[in-house]
């Protein structure tokens, strides 16, 4: 089984330095790409590098609502530069409200040239969304369905909105939160979603799956242990699972969709 990592972050100084056992332990578990999302200007670069030097890597350039504080009067022009220089996506970018004191308004105002730039580059645009689904539904009424097709990573929203979501050519990716046995809203999520709308996703470093009892790794005390690409095939069989669907057709429709969101930038 081919797998692709649709979202993840290579350039995390936990785990950049072990990239290149990371890859190819990647390689061993079937995933032939891994997407790995830039989050503000300074990882850029870092993001860059890695692709250049792992083509099984495809780079996004982005910023990430966490990190609005960090931008520099001129990231519109460096982000473009970077989109430009190489064959890549938009983001990580997105909406992030759980924080009351969110500047909710220049979030939304650095998304929307996100996904103007995606638009104007035709690139496939990662995108993060906690506690805004009424914001982006807006939004998205107001500019209509993406041109070229998007993904909301580690899907996060109820299973009513998936429909919609679709509507506007958005793929929905599902991580390791989807592993975990008491994840009863993202399991009725990941039912409800189309065969040809899912992905799968490490969100690496982060968002380690739930590991059965007698897997290797399932030892490791959580402080040890970091979550890579090589890992994705576990969240796709408990995707399986929960769907009641042959893992073997999973797999396959989920690395057939990624192939079709990602084509503008694979090799």
């Amino acid at each position: 089984m081919n797998h692709v990592d649709s979202h993840c972050h290579l350039h995390d100084h936990r785990i950049m330095g072990d990239v290149p056992a990371i890859v190819e332990r990647a390689r061993a578990a079937g995933v032939r790409y891994m997407v790995t999302c830039a989050t503000m200007e300074a990882n850029f670069y870092d993001t860059r590098e890695l692709a250049e030097l792992n083509p099984s890597v495809l780079p996004c350039f982005g910023i990430h609502p966490w990190f609005l504080d960090s931008l520099t009067p001129g990231w519109k022009r460096m982000l473009a530069a970077f989109l430009t220089a190489m064959p890549s996506g938009v983001g990580e970018t997105g909406l992030d409200f759980m924080e009351k004191d969110a500047d909710r308004d220049l979030q939304l105002a650095v998304f929307q040239t996100h996904l103007a730039l995606a638009r104007e580059l035709n690139r496939p645009i990662n995108i993060h969304i906690r506690k805004a689904w009424d914001a982006l539904v807006q939004l998205l009424k107001r500019m209509g369905p993406l041109k070229t097709p998007g993904l909301i990573h580690s899907y996060s929203g109820s299973a009513d909105l998936v429909p919609v979501l679709e509507k506007y050519n958005l793929y929905l990716s599902f991580s390791g939160a989807c592993t975990r046995p008491n994840a009863k809203k993202t399991h009725r999520a990941l039912a409800a979603v189309s065969p040809d709308r899912i992905l799968f996703e490490t969100d690496a470093p982060d968002l380690y799956p739930t590991l059965p009892p007698a897997h290797p790794l399932a030892q490791i005390p959580a402080r040890d242990r970091f979550n890579e690409p090589g890992l994705l095939p576990h969240i796709l069989a408990v995707a399986a699972e929960k769907r009641g669907e042959p893992i073997e057709d999973l797999a396959r429709m989920a690395y057939d969709n990624a192939q079709n969101l990602f084509s503008p930038v694979m090799p």
